[in-house]
């Protein structure tokens, strides 16, 4: 369960997990086995959520649910993969202050793409998560990007060129992407329906054609850009994303509005810094998103983590702050504050497992939200996750 406040109507509302990739294009599992292969990643993941004490009271409210997320590739060649991820989880949204146990659950298909290797460049085409923001994709925790995961622009169909270069003593990642939103059969889901998008929705980027593009830039000094949080020395990230607006929605009409054209930038950084057996992990983010998806609205968007590992702990202190700032009305602000502390025995991926190819960690997280509205929410949050992999490899003919 994610806490957020909305840009536009500011009212609370508890929303779902949204499962945010890695900006390297294929599961690390892949790189592990030699082709020709095929191999599976599985994420099970058990997350309760207490909002002990709100303002209103009647936000009050227990939650209890699963996710689970299946990734499955096949590696014909070194340069060729075909890869999928399947989720499992609540896609049925709660009303304020409603109790759910294990309710509202349905399976999706979250991305079906190919990858092909050529040199230097990965090309990736099919349905998937885009890359954009550096803070929801690495920061840890349960609750610590529920606020910046807002802007992720996810489960887009369209084309995707990485190329990897070295550049200012660094290693360097340059995307570019073209992309719609996902309106086939695929954007619905299984045994509970989320209803399938439909351009009629509105919102940015749901639009026929590829009208849609984004170019990110990422540097890292000491580990590839895709593992710079977790190896590097420093990093950083820039982006430009440019999503064509929508069709006006039956909401828009009656209010007047035109839909306008989404334009967003940003900049992150991140570095480690070893002190003894401790390791402290940094991450700073800034966003600037013009008519956010396609409203009138601009949002600034401030984010910031710390993260101190102590093996087998790891401690978690993120802020975020979204400045909101309406034409016809006065600015608003939206605060997120988060406190966790993980434990994962499981440092070095599965030792001290009954099997190769699993592990476990636990999590426990302080939340305080505050909306748009002035409305306030203390939450604690306890999540068990259970990680499991495994691959086959082929007799090359």
């Amino acid at each position: 369960m994610r806490l957020l406040a909305s840009a536009c109507v500011g009212t609370l509302l508890l929303s779902l997990p949204t499962t945010a990739m890695a900006e390297d294009a294929v599961p690390a599992l892949v790189e592990a086995c030699t082709a020709p292969c095929a191999g599976y990643e599985v994420s099970t993941e058990l997350q309760n959520d207490w909002l002990f004490a709100a303002n209103p009271s009647v936000l009050r409210s227990d939650e209890l649910q699963p996710t689970i997320t299946v990734d499955l590739f096949f590696a014909p060649t070194d340069y060729l993969r075909f890869v999928t991820s399947i989720i499992t989880e609540p896609v049925v949204e709660p009303e304020p202050g409603e109790n759910m146990i294990f309710e509202g659950i349905g399976t999706y298909l979250a991305e079906l793409y190919t990858t092909v290797e050529a040199g230097p460049a990965t090309v990736r085409a099919g349905k998937f998560d885009t890359i954009f923001s550096l803070a929801s994709e690495v920061a840890p925790g349960i609750n610590a990007t529920d606020l910046v995961s807002d802007f992720d622009a996810d489960e887009r169909v369209g084309a995707e060129v990485v190329f990897n270069f070295d550049g200012l003593g660094m290693d360097q990642a340059l995307a570019a992407t073209l992309f719609t939103t996902d309106r086939s059969i695929f954007s619905d889901s299984l045994f509970t329906a989320r209803g399938r998008t439909r351009l009629s929705d509105g919102g940015a980027g749901n639009t026929d054609g590829l009208s849609s593009l984004s170019l990110v830039l990422d540097g890292c000094r000491g580990a590839e850009p895709s593992d710079c949080y977790l190896d590097g020395d420093y990093g950083y990230r820039l982006g430009f994303r440019y999503q064509r607006a929508g069709e006006p929605t039956g909401e828009d009409m009656e209010e007047g509005l035109t839909p306008e054209d989404e334009l967003a930038y940003l900049a992150s950084a991140t570095a480690s810094l070893q002190m003894n057996e401790m390791t402290l992990r940094l991450l700073g983010e800034a966003a600037y998103l013009r008519h956010f998806d396609s409203g009138p609205v601009d949002a600034f968007v401030l984010t910031g983590s710390a993260a101190l590992e102590l093996e087998p702990l790891t401690y978690v202190a993120s802020y975020t702050q979204q400045l909101n700032l309406v034409d016809s009305g006065p600015d608003t602000r939206q605060h997120l504050a988060d406190l966790e502390v993980i434990y994962d025995p499981d440092e070095e991926h599965g030792e001290g497992m009954p099997f190769e190819g699993t592990g476990w960690k636990l999590a426990a997280a302080y939340t305080f939200t505050r909306n748009a509205d002035e409305e306030t929410a203390h939450i604690f949050s306890v999540r068990a996750v259970y990680d499991f992999d495994g691959d086959v490899e082929f007799d090359a003919p």
